[in-house]
């Protein structure tokens, strides 16, 4: 675990090798030229202060200060350009991936990387600077006590040795600590999301909100502030003891002064080089807790993408582009959900399946027999565990999923909309045209390539979506229960104008349907059951006719 995630900071940082050499160089510069200073300032407190001194006193100012600038701004580039890359690389990651494992993971898990684990990570980049020009004071004024007094060295490194070791000793401590508290996270995302998504039946039943609010939200946040605040109660303990012994060690060399034999220049220096480090040894020490969360994010980032990284598609580069020419078919196709047992819970079987260009196909049954199932495999969203998904008799392999799937258009029954429309030249015309058709002219405008409003009734909302899928000019569409949300009026129009329509110009249409009055508009009409296929109904007419609507539509 330690190696993968030291091989996944090395594959981040590469990149960006050349600033991070300009900053460490700029910074131990910086630093070496701060430790000069402090010890031409001892040497002039012996002696007479020429105008030699004064001069290069003044360089080595100027040098540091150049150092801690350059430092600075090259440190805060590389953390906001680690940062964005770190955003890149864990969405392009969640993108490449196959859609069983990210409907899987959840989204709570996924949002608490994104937002939590990477801030946690920008958080570290943006006091980077600080930490590294610190650490280059640090370095160098141990090695001005070295040339100093080897004495003073080791008294130094001592005091360096015991903080470090009461730091090492008290992380074990808060890392546990902020480990477990990062942990709550995941389960805070969910209950984020429960009070947005199920906003009207938490209004709907106070008992509900009220276990919500108290027994959820508050609970958890309460145990992560108590976590979180235990952590950082040992990190400050530890930091006041670590401060302390530089006192300590200053008062014991002055009392031992006399029996030490040590030049009083060496004391001065000493003295001087500890009171002036205090402040850059508090601002590593403070480093500590920020390094140790970051550490616990970057390991649940390097978690994710990795388990993502297994099966994953690589969509880069060119990709195969396919033609539909006859016939899309399932050949012996088998899929179990993952974790499901063997012989346990859910399983699709479909021995065969044949789905013709130019056809209206109408998936039908009842709830949990396998038709959503059943489309995302057509699809190529979900891989078979066995058999095969043939285009024109021709098996896709899972190299090819992506090119093939860019065959579809579809609205599904857990749909997100996109205010934003994917059309070719002349689109606008053609959008408006069908937000007049669909009833949506008085409520939304398309402009600058995106709708005005998706905030929008469920129908309307589902109206949009259909244009969405219209306009990207795919041969083979697909409606999982898209007619649901309609009023009487807009599923009529869907079942008796819209569907032999896009028959008319060639479309192949795949649609979940339990509207069964509107079977007759089907070509052919697969029946589902406990994941499997019990009969095909091939319609009489694959088109009703319009003397049949007003009694369709008032049975009555």
């Amino acid at each position: 675990m330690q190696s993968r995630l030291l091989h996944a900071v090395a594959r981040l940082l590469r990149p960006f090798w050349h600033l991070i050499l300009l900053t460490t160089v700029a910074g131990g510069a910086g630093g070496i030229a701060m430790a000069w200073v402090l010890s031409i300032i001892n040497g002039a407190l012996a002696s007479a202060t020429s105008a030699g001194v004064l001069i290069g006193l003044a360089g080595l100012c100027t040098l540091s200060l150049a150092g801690q600038l350059i430092a600075g701004i090259g440190n805060s580039l590389l953390g906001q350009r680690i940062v964005a890359r770190l955003r890149q690389d864990v969405s392009g990651r969640i993108l490449r991936a196959p859609l069983s494992q990210i409907e899987q993971m959840k989204s709570p898990r996924l949002l608490a990387v994104l937002n939590g684990d990477v801030e946690k990570i920008s958080e570290l980049g943006n006091h980077f600077a600080g930490y590294t020009t610190a650490l280059a004071i640090v370095l160098g004024c141990l090695f001005y006590l070295a040339a100093l007094s080897l004495p003073m060295l080791g008294f130094a490194l001592l005091l360096v040795a015991l903080g470090g070791a009461l730091n090492n000793a008290a992380m074990r401590h808060w890392l546990a600590r902020f480990d477990e508290a990062r942990g709550l996270e995941d389960q805070l995302q969910r209950q984020y999301r429960g009070i947005i998504e199920g906003a009207k039946e938490l209004r709907l039943n106070r008992v509900r909100r009220e276990q919500v609010e108290h027994n959820g939200i508050g609970t958890l946040t309460k145990r992560i502030a108590s976590l979180n605040g235990r952590a950082f109660a040992i990190f400050w303990a530890v930091d006041t003891i670590s401060v302390a012994l530089i006192f300590v060690f200053v008062g014991a060399v002055l009392a031992l002064r006399p029996y030490l034999g040590i030049e009083n220049e060496a004391i001065t220096g000493f003295i001087i080089v500890m009171l002036f480090a205090k402040g850059p040894i508090e601002e590593l020490a403070s480093a500590l807790p920020v390094l140790s969360q970051a550490q616990i994010a970057f390991r649940r980032i390097s978690a994710l993408t990795a388990s993502l990284a297994e099966g994953g598609l690589q969509i880069d580069g060119p990709q195969a582009s396919f033609r539909f020419r006859d016939s899309l078919a399932l050949d012996g196709v088998r899929y179990l959900f993952p974790g499901a047992a063997r012989d346990a819970g859910f399983a699709l079987d479909i021995p065969h399946l044949v789905i013709r260009r130019g056809e209206v196909t109408f998936i039908v049954g009842g709830n949990g027999s396998g038709k959503t199932t059943l489309i995302k495999i057509l699809l190529g969203l979900y891989q078979p565990r066995s058999g095969a998904v043939l285009l024109d008799g021709e098996p896709i392999s899972a190299a090819e999923l992506d090119g093939y799937r860019q065959l579809f258009s579809g609205v599904f029954a857990d749909y997100h909309l996109f205010d934003e429309l994917i059309v070719g030249p002349g689109g606008e015309a053609r959008v408006s045209a069908w937000l007049r058709r669909l009833g949506l002219a008085d409520a939304v405008e398309f402009r600058d390539g995106r709708f005005s409003t998706t905030d929008l009734s469920t129908g309307q909302r589902k109206r949009l979506a259909f244009i969405h899928a219209v306009l990207e000019d795919r041969p083979i569409l697909m409606f999982d229960e898209w007619a649901a949300d309609q009023d009487p009026g807009f599923r009529r129009l869907f079942y008796r104008e819209l569907l032999p329509e896009l028959r008319k110009i060639g479309k192949t249409v795949i649609a979940v349907s339990h509207d069964d009055r509107y079977f007759d508009a089907a070509d052919r009409v697969v029946h589902m059951a406990h994941g499997r296929i019990t009969g095909i109904e091939q319609s009489r007419n694959g088109l009703a006719g319009e003397a049949m609507t007003a009694r369709e539509e008032n049975p009555a």
